[in-house]
């Protein structure tokens, strides 16, 4: 499964953030999303260079893993297993 479809299935946003002055670093990961470890819940950035680099940073980090999303909100938590076999999305943009 490509992080696109994997976007469009669970029906979360993936955020990307260049910081400024920091080397044109970038910054992955899924809105109010947890990584669910034993019996706590963790945080997850991909950090890089490019955004697909801090893309594929993020993806080995939650690869395999129990993700929860809206944990400690009123929104309605929601949790799933992020697939092992998980590919970052090939562009879909026009040229």
């Amino acid at each position: 499964m490509n992080l696109d479809d994997y976007l469009d299935a669970i029906d979360v946003q993936l955020e990307l953030t260049r910081y400024p002055n920091q080397d044109g670093r970038w910054c992955a990961h899924f809105e109010s999303c947890e990584i669910k470890e034993g019996g706590g819940l963790t945080s997850a950035h991909g950090n890089g260079p490019s955004p697909s680099e801090a893309i594929a940073d993020y993806l080995e980090q939650i690869r395999g893993k129990r993700i929860v999303f809206n944990a400690m909100s009123k929104e309605l938590r929601r949790e799933f297993t992020v697939p092992q076999q998980i590919a970052a999305a090939e562009s879909r943009a026009k040229r």
